[in-house]
């Protein structure tokens, strides 16, 4: 899989040494905002400095070309560094979400192949420290923090012990980055998501430049803050990698995903694009147009956003309140980089994911009820999986999970598990996955198409759409509903929503059941789980047959 680099080859993960002899080493390269209004920034040559200390560091205690370290300590400088550091070294970097439990750490320590973990202190006594001795081929812990832990080693104490200069070896061997897929989207055993390792070489390197290139046009004046959390795949390539391979400065915030907070950071710092999800933007929604008029960006030009599907209502209010639309993108952990996307000089079509990006083949595809499956043409107006050309992506390799879960590929095409709808000028929409459509009356449905409709309703802030086994209908379909401020769930508004869905999806799309709730499960990128919906449903039918019966 991996293409090792020799001593007379460029690194392709080598992002701030690339750039010593361009001239650049004064130019910002990272920018720091801490919770508490602290601001560390970090020119190319202190950057690459810190990194090389960190290889020399790693390569000292033992890592070798190849070996994957996990990364676990959140939105701090220490991610950033240990990312470069590792690359340097010729490692594999991997980041993890900070707060995973005991259990999920363990299964992915082990499915990765993690050789050693770099984590925040305060997460060992019930994170670590539990599942260091499970894991046999951990071969060490390194920890940030005011004092080491009995068993582990102290990571400040070992930088210091590093010298500073010329302890660096330049490695002969690959490099690469890991990442879990979504608990949303990967295989189900005992009704839990089980994680699938992904990997990417060098290649994915230059891939990510080129979609960068063609979705946020980056140069080395810009300032990018992609707000994604490490330990997901959009931070390591458009958080990381893309405006450092692209000469530009980074900008990574500690504190919360707050509406004040965010717009105070924009307003802050000249910010010229901004990479952001649309939880986060339902949510600078839900705080109101008078909150959001109270900041103005200043320096913004382009603002995207990817996750889930963004509405076309989130879009224009972007133009309407923050002076850019917000521009939809898809991809996923496999693709390595974005596939469908707006060109940054083209007015973005609210509602849809885009078109392919140059360079990328995308078609659908149809499943016979015998299996296999029927790649169909890349144009003209249709329904079905989408799916991409293999050879026109960065060369990845799976670990774990189960057959045809999310990295399928049948004759050169990797079916993604995206039901999507083509319009005649090529745009995608996104109507669900897969294994989430539902199917009602005879009719088959993406949840997505009803949250889409609901949203457009001032009282929703955020929904998740599912299916409930009906004797009747197949399926019921029902929504669940979290309020904007101002609003007060109950008959009246449940009755109002389901008229306006059907105003606009048809009286048999409508949903036929609405659960106000605040609480709407996600996973750590954002992502509504829809299969805990499913369960809260068939949890609360249980209940209500449980005392139908007591009550007979």
């Amino acid at each position: 899989m991996f293409s090792g680099f020799g001593r007379d080859q460029v690194n392709p993960f080598d992002l701030t040494g690339n750039h010593q002899a361009s001239g650049r080493s004064d130019h910002l390269a990272f920018r720091w905002l801490g919770r508490c209004g602290e601001v560390r920034d970090f020119t190319y040559a202190q950057l690459d400095q810190a990194a090389e200390t960190w290889a020399a560091m790693l390569q000292r205690l033992g890592i070798r070309p190849g070996d994957v370290v996990a990364v676990m300590t959140g939105r701090r400088p220490e991610t950033v560094v240990a990312a470069l550091g590792i690359w340097k070294a010729g490692g594999v970097y991997c980041p993890l979400f900070r707060d995973l439990g005991p259990d999920l750490l363990q299964a992915r320590l082990i499915l990765g192949k993690v050789r050693w973990l770099i984590a925040a202190g305060e997460a060992f006594d019930d994170v670590i420290g539990p599942v260091r001795d499970k894991v046999a081929g951990l071969q060490g812990v390194l920890l940030t923090g005011p004092a080491p832990v009995a068993g582990t080693l102290h990571l400040e104490d070992e930088l210091r012990a590093t010298p500073q200069a010329g302890s660096f070896s330049r490695p002969d061997g690959p490099g690469g980055m890991l990442h879990f897929t979504s608990g949303s989207t990967a295989p189900l055993v005992a009704g839990l998501g089980q994680p699938k390792a992904v990997i990417h070489a060098g290649e994915v390197v230059n891939f990510i430049a080129n979609t960068t290139g063609q979705v946020f046009a980056l140069t080395p004046q810009d300032l990018m803050w992609c707000m994604a959390e490490p330990g997901w795949v959009t931070h390591t390539a458009y958080g990381l990698i893309a405006p450092l391979v692209c000469g530009a400065s980074l900008l990574m915030d500690e504190g919360a995903c707050r509406p004040p907070r965010c717009l105070a950071v924009l307003e802050d710092h000249p910010i010229t694009v901004w990479y952001s999800s649309p939880a986060v933007i339902r949510g600078l929604m839900g705080g109101g147009v008078a909150l959001a008029r109270r900041y103005r960006p200043r320096a913004l030009r382009l603002a995207a956003s990817v996750g889930e599907p963004l509405s076309a209502d989130a879009a224009q209010w972007g133009a309407d309140v923050l002076g850019v639309p917000f521009r939809d993108s898809w991809w996923q952990t496999e693709t390595g980089g974005i596939v469908l996307g707006h060109g940054p000089s083209e007015p973005p079509r609210p509602g849809c994911m885009g078109r392919p990006l140059r360079g990328m083949e995308v078609a659908l595809a149809q499943r016979p009820e015998d299996g296999g499956a029927v790649i169909l043409a890349g144009s003209g107006s249709a329904i079905g999986e989408l799916a991409v050309k293999v050879s026109c992506l960065a060369p990845w390799q799976s670990l774990g999970g189960e057959p045809g879960a999310l990295a399928e590929v049948v004759d050169g095409w990797h079916l993604t598990g995206d039901r999507v709808r083509r319009d005649e000028d090529g745009y995608y929409s996104f109507l669900g996955r897969k294994d989430e459509v539902i199917k009602t009356g005879g009719r088959t449905i993406g949840p997505f198409e009803v949250e889409r409709a609901l949203l457009g309703h001032p009282a929703v802030a955020e929904v998740g759409v599912v299916g409930q086994p009906d004797l009747s209908l197949n399926e019921r379909i029902v929504a669940f509903v979290a309020v904007n401020p101002g609003f007060q769930p109950g008959p009246l508004l449940r009755e109002e929503l389901r008229a306006y869905a059907g105003k606009h999806l048809g009286a048999a799309l409508a949903p036929h059941d609405i659960e106000f709730t605040q609480d709407l499960p996600r996973t750590p990128n954002g992502k509504i789980i829809r299969r805990y919906l499913r369960e809260r449903l068939a949890v609360s039918k249980h209940s209500q047959s449980a005392t139908a019966s007591v009550r007979w």
